[in-house]
C-alpha cells in the first residue's frame, strides 16, 4: 500500500502514542494532526478496520503481554542493547537515511535552497523546542560563510525583525519536525505574506510542507523505538554548509579572516 503524506503522519502518530489510543477518537486524532476525521477513517479502512473502535478492540484482544507498559519495553530494549541488536538497528536506519539525503542533494529543491541562502539580503533561521539547538548551530556556522545571518526565537512576540518589510530579499530557513511546533506554520505563512522566501527543512510526516513554503526539503522521519535522533538533520545542514562554502569560495576566506581577527581582539578563544 502506497502511503500518502497523511497516511505517514497518522501511522507515525499511532506508533508514538500507542498507549494513548484507547482514549482517543478519530476526531481528537484529526485535530492533533490538523487533518480531517474522514482522512483518519479512510486510513483505518485501508488497514482493514471499520473505524477506530475496531482497532481498539483488536488491540485489547492482542494485549496478552506487557508491551504497552514502559517497564516491559525497557526490559526488551535492555536485552537488545546487551545483544547488540538495538544499536545495530539504529545505526542501520541512520545509514539508510543518509542514502536518502544523497538523493535529496540531486533534487532541484536542493540547489534552489543553496542559491537562496547565498543570494539573500538577510537570512533568518527559526526552530523550536528540542530541535532549536541544531538550528542555532546551523545559523552560527552559516554566519562564518556569509554576513547578516540571525537566529530568531520569537521572544519579542512579533518576529518584527523578519516581518517588518524594511529589507527586500530576505530568506527564512525554518526547521521543524514531528511533533510540530504550534508557531511554525503561522510563521511560515506570515513570512510569505511579507514577501520573505521560506525554505522549510522538515520530515516526511509534515502535512503542510508544500503549502506553507517556497522550497521544501523533506527528509526521512524518525521511526526508531526510543526517541527522535538528530543525526539525519545535522547531516543535511552540514552538507548545505559545505555546498555554500565551496560556491562562495574566496568570499568565505575573507570573512573567516575578519572573524578570526575580531575573535583575537576580544579574546574568546585560546591562542
Amino acid at each position: 500500500m502506497r502511503k500518502s503524506k497523511s497516511d505517514k503522519l497518522i501511522a507515525h502518530y499511532f506508533e508514538r502514542n500507542i498507549t494513548e489510543l484507547p482514549f482517543e477518537t478519530a476526531k481528537s486524532i484529526a485535530t492533533r494532526l490538523e487533518i480531517s476525521p474522514m482522512t483518519v477513517g479512510r486510513y483505518l479502512r485501508r488497514l482493514g478496520f471499520d473505524g477506530l473502535e475496531e482497532l481498539k478492540s483488536e488491540m485489547r484482544r492482542g494485549r496478552s503481554n506487557p508491551a504497552w507498559q514502559v517497564k516491559g519495553a525497557m526490559d526488551r530494549f535492555q536485552q537488545d542493547i546487551r545483544d547488540g541488536k538495538l544499536l545495530a538497528g539504529l545505526l542501520q536506519q541512520q545509514v539508510e537515511n543518509l542514502g536518502k539525503i544523497y538523493e535529496l542533494t540531486a533534487a532541484p529543491q536542493w540547489q534552489q535552497s543553496i542559491d537562496a541562502l547565498i543570494s539573500a539580503s538577510e537570512v533568518y533561521v527559526a526552530a523550536y523546542q528540542n530541535v532549536r539547538g541544531i538550528a542555532q548551530y546551523f545559523a552560527s556556522q552559516l554566519s562564518y560563510a556569509r554576513p547578516r545571518v540571525q537566529f530568531v526565537d520569537g521572544v519579542n512576540g512579533t518576529y518584527a525583525e523578519l516581518l517588518d518589510g524594511s529589507v527586500e530579499g530576505r530568506v527564512l530557513f525554518l526547521y521543524d519536525v514531528r511533533r510540530f511546533a504550534a508557531k511554525a506554520r503561522p510563521l511560515a505563512d506570515e513570512a510569505r505574506r511579507a514577501g520573505v522566501k521560506v525554505i522549510l527543512l522538515t520530515d516526511e510526516f509534515c502535512p503542510w510542507a508544500e503549502d506553507a513554503s517556497d522550497i521544501a526539503l523533506v527528509v526521512p522521519g524518525s521511526h526508531g523505538p526510543l526517541w527522535d535522533g538528530a543525526a539525519t538533520m545535522t547531516a543535511v545542514m552540514d552538507l548545505m554548509l559545505s555546498n555554500i562554502i565551496v560556491l562562495l569560495g574566496n568570499e568565505v576566506d575573507d570573512r573567516v579572516q575578519l572573524l578570526t581577527r575580531l575573535q583575537d581582539i576580544f579574546g574568546d578563544f585560546e591562542n
